[in-house]
């Protein structure tokens, strides 16, 4: 059964060290709250897998590997090991999941070798005398949570629920359709209360992911794989993508790369749009793929 559009449905569960909300409208209350669930049991799922925290998850057995040894693992893994040396490549270091790692200085490979072979995934760490255990130390919070938006989606599309939101701890989000009282999306905030005169405060989603990184709750906690440092390019920043996963990326790499660098990097990538803030009241956007009010 199929509800008014006017109603909406909200459930949260906590997951990833942070709040999953999943919103949906549209559809019978029952309905709605079996697809969330539905959605958080994928959630749990790929945290299991994912998480440098949890001893037997795929993450961390990578991390123990020695030089020369390799793992088998899954599509979900290998796919985030993929996109992030895609996007440490795309970023020139900017963005790298071995930031807690041995390399420092420069814009490095990661010291895996990732092998798909008839419907094999495979993860083993390079045998050569400059890979060694210190040298790999995996973390995916920089893009698992927007994974996860991602296979939300997924979920939400098995049961046929045409407008939802999705979002992670409110810094990464990820629409469908549109919420009743729009017509092109769902309204979410960015901009973080930083004054400018053309700083959006909210942009519409739909089939497109938005993601923020700042200083105001944490402090400089992002570190410039590139030097080991906290990062200095930017105080702030947000990040829009087709993909929960690449924003969520592009949303630390732009608290790394100079304000120069992501306007060049939204003119070779279209399907971006960013807000950066590089201090108080000077902020600046770029991109043009996203509805602003």
């Amino acid at each position: 059964m199929i509800g008014p559009p006017s109603l909406v449905h909200r459930a949260t569960h906590q997951a990833m060290g942070t709040i999953y909300e999943v919103t949906i409208a549209g559809e019978d209350g029952p309905y709605a709250a079996e697809a969330a669930r539905a959605v958080f049991r994928e959630i749990d799922r790929l945290e299991t897998l994912l998480s440098r925290f949890n001893p037997c998850s795929e993450i961390s057995r990578i991390n123990r590997l020695m030089p020369g040894e390799s793992l088998a693992i899954g599509i979900e893994t290998y796919e985030c090991l993929f996109l992030g040396e895609r996007m440490r490549a795309e970023t020139e270091g900017a963005f790298d999941i071995n930031v807690r790692g041995g390399f420092r200085g420069e814009s490095r490979r990661l010291p895996l070798d990732l092998i798909q072979t008839e419907g094999r995934f495979e993860a083993g760490l390079i045998a050569e005398e400059s890979a060694s255990a210190k040298d790999l130390d995996l973390d995916l919070g920089g893009i698992a949570k927007g994974y996860a938006l991602d296979l939300s989606l997924a979920v939400l599309a098995d049961w046929s629920i045409e407008n939802a939101l999705v979002h992670g701890g409110t810094s990464t989000a990820i629409g469908i359709g549109a919420a009743p009282d729009q017509a092109a999306g769902w309204p979410v905030g960015v901009g973080g209360g930083w004054p400018g005169a053309d700083t959006p405060r909210r942009i519409l989603l739909s089939g497109r992911a938005v993601s923020g990184s700042g200083i105001e709750v944490k402090g400089r906690h992002i570190l410039d794989p590139r030097t080991g440092r906290p990062a200095e390019g930017h105080i702030a920043a947000w990040a829009s993508h087709p993909s929960g996963a690449v924003a969520d990326a592009l949303s630390t790499a732009f608290m790394v790369m100079s304000t120069g660098n992501v306007e060049q990097y939204c003119r070779n990538h279209p399907e971006v749009w960013a807000l950066v803030v590089r201090d108080y009241g000077n902020c600046r956007a770029f991109g043009k793929k996203v509805n602003k009010f």
